[in-house]
């Protein structure tokens, strides 16, 4: 008859030495030394209670004995044996439970019975330990998403996560982009990452009225030196992608902004992001998604046509946008592009290195004003039908449709200003036409609270009209709105738009319009851009 485990059990005797259960003897049980232990000449040693400890049992015993542990000094070799550690305790009980499912029972050496009961102790600590293991005693503690960044860096993320993007973007369309687009960027570019926490740190120090912020100038001062190690590598071939160089160098734009740069710093980082964007779009989308590549052209276009008026017209014929990214924003233009920096008036935008040409040609000579020939006449005709033509698109919010016409009105002032050059009649031909461009967008300014989000973006329209105010309560009016964006915001260019606004409304009449911006800036050293 075969034999049956579950009904013929082996009895083993629980109470004899440790000796002969280790080697599977039937003991005697003569103490001190055993019949068994006498015949074999072999140490017998029995298991006693230790004062204090829990009593094992002998069923505890067992898993001891056939864990086939080392005792003493073995149990971690080349080791101290201070407190255990946790790594220590995990190991013995996975040694222990291992050798319990296996069956396993090696042939150990007799060990002296002190010696074994400090391994009995030592493994019963183990496994009362074995319920108290957590996962952070597993996971170690030192994973960071930020290797190398200091706390401060981590604030200063959060800054730019709760505040920096929210005041950069206008808010014309749910998804901010500086949100869904820069920061998962960021976190695959140390470029990037630095180039976010310098920014954050630039409108957080604006914020707190603290020019001598160290913090913000040593954030600043490391993301410059990594902006010149990734340019030089990019020129050397080492990095072929420009995506990286070309949102950093429009950050560094955008840094400027935050801070308030009088330098004309912005300048610089322009020219970088000209070219780099050039290579950045002959990529196909699947190199850089169509959603990425659409703001970077937003971003750069509204960066680049803003910043033209204070270019001096007589002097320089940069324009910033070449045929080619103006056919990309006229092509994001089929689509009805909203975006959260050029609103719903990116044709409007796209118009003013037209204008600004023009101008330029009417007022190179600083003594005579040239007289316009019939394709100057036929180009002015063009763009006021274009402006007259524009309307906002229906379906965005109300704010950012009035922002649009605040912008379709100070376009027409640019324009009209553009025929007198820098002479100014109070009769003028265009006076009048002047004239009601300011009251409209005064108008539609008003019925826009100073602290919508849709005034981050309104910066340039509000310098046009600002620069033809010669009414003290109209002057007043646009200062008290300027301030309360300052408070809202904490931007900078908003407080410096303010700076070079009362710079001209100090100036003679004849020496106003948008056409003498750039003067007002040479004369008062204030080099910034409207972006």
């Amino acid at each position: 008859m075969p034999f049956d485990r579950q009904t013929q059990r082996i009895v083993r005797v629980r109470t004899g030495c440790l000796t002969c259960r280790r080697r599977k003897k039937k003991c005697d049980e003569a103490r001190p030394i055993c019949g068994g232990c006498v015949r074999n000449d072999l140490g017998c040693s029995w298991p006693t209670t230790i004062p204090g400890k829990r009593n094992l049992g002998p069923e505890n015993d067992e898993i001891a004995l056939s864990a086939g542990e080392p005792h003493g000094e073995e149990l971690f070799p080349g080791t101290d044996h201070g407190p255990e550690s946790p790594g220590r305790r995990h190991s013995s009980v996975s040694l222990a439970c291992q050798s319990v499912i296996l069956g396993d029972s090696p042939h150990v050496p007799a060990a002296p019975e002190e010696t074994i009961d400090r391994r009995f102790s030592t493994i019963g600590h183990a496994v009362d330990d074995l319920s108290t293991v957590s996962v952070g005693d597993v996971v170690p503690r030192t994973l960071s998403m930020l290797p190398g960044y200091d706390p401060e860096s981590y604030s200063l993320l959060s800054h730019y996560l709760s505040t920096t993007a929210d005041c950069m973007a206008n808010g014309s369309t749910p998804v901010n982009p500086f949100l869904v687009q820069i920061v998962p960027l960021a976190f695959t570019s140390d470029l990037l990452l630095q180039l976010v926490i310098t920014q954050s740190a630039a409108h957080r120090a604006f914020r707190r009225r603290d020019d001598s912020d160290t913090v913000a100038h040593t954030h600043y001062t490391k993301a410059i030196q990594l902006f010149r190690h990734g340019v030089t590598d990019f020129i050397d071939g080492k990095e072929s992608n420009p995506l990286m160089l070309l949102v950093g160098a429009l950050l560094m734009c955008f840094t400027e902004t935050a801070k308030g740069d009088v330098t004309g710093t912005i300048f610089d980082h322009l020219s970088a992001a000209n070219s780099l964007l050039d290579k950045l779009l002959s990529q196909s989308d699947t190199a850089v998604p169509r959603d990425l590549k659409n703001f970077v052209i937003e971003y750069y276009v509204y960066t680049a046509t803003v910043s033209m008026i204070s270019v001096d017209a007589r002097l320089s014929g940069q324009l910033f946008l070449n045929f080619d990214l103006e056919q990309r924003a006229r092509d994001l233009l089929g689509a009805q592009y909203v975006g959260n920096l050029c609103g719903c008036w990116l044709e409007l935008l796209l118009l003013i290195p037209c204008i600004f040409d023009l101008g330029r040609q009417w007022m190179i000579e600083d003594a005579q004003p040239v007289v316009p020939t019939a394709d100057d006449l036929a180009m002015f005709a063009s763009i006021q039908a274009q402006i007259l033509r524009w309307s906002p698109y229906t379906f965005v919010e109300p704010e950012v449709y009035l922002a649009g016409l605040v912008f379709k009105n100070s376009l027409l002032i640019y324009l009209y200003t553009s025929l007198g050059g820098y002479q100014h009649t109070t009769d003028g031909m265009y006076r009048g036409l002047i004239d009601a461009a300011v009251t409209e967008a005064m108008s539609y300014l008003q019925d826009l609270s100073p602290s919508a989000r849709i005034n981050s973006g309104l910066c340039w329209p509000i310098a046009v009209v600002g620069a033809c105010l010669f009414n003290a309560d109209q002057q007043e009016e646009l200062r008290t709105r300027l301030v309360a964006m300052v408070s809202r915001f904490g931007l900078g260019n908003m407080q410096r738009t303010l700076l070079l606004l009362e710079a001209m409304w100090r100036l003679p009449p004849t020496d106003a319009g948008p056409w003498n911006i750039c003067r007002t800036m040479q004369e008062n050293q204030i080099w910034i851009s409207f972006a």
